[in-house]
C-alpha cells in the first residue's frame, strides 16, 4: 500500500463523500473509487459502506 494513497482514505472519511474527497485531492472520482475497490479486494474487507449517504 502506497502511504500517499493511504491519505486518500483519510480524506474520504473526513469528507464522507467520494466526490468531495476527489475534488479536494484533485483526482477523478472514478479513479478514487477504483483505488478503494482494489484496496478492499486486496485486504478482503469493506472499508466504507457506500449504501448510505454520507458514507460510513
Amino acid at each position: 500500500m502506497d502511504l500517499n494513497k493511504l491519505g486518500y482514505l483519510l480524506v474520504i472519511s473526513e469528507e464522507k463523500s467520494f466526490s468531495k474527497a476527489a475534488k479536494k485531492l484533485f483526482i477523478s472520482q472514478p479513479s478514487l473509487s477504483q483505488y478503494v475497490s482494489n484496496l478492499e479486494a486486496e485486504l478482503g474487507i469493506k472499508i466504507f459502506d457506500r449504501n448510505k449517504y454520507p458514507i460510513t
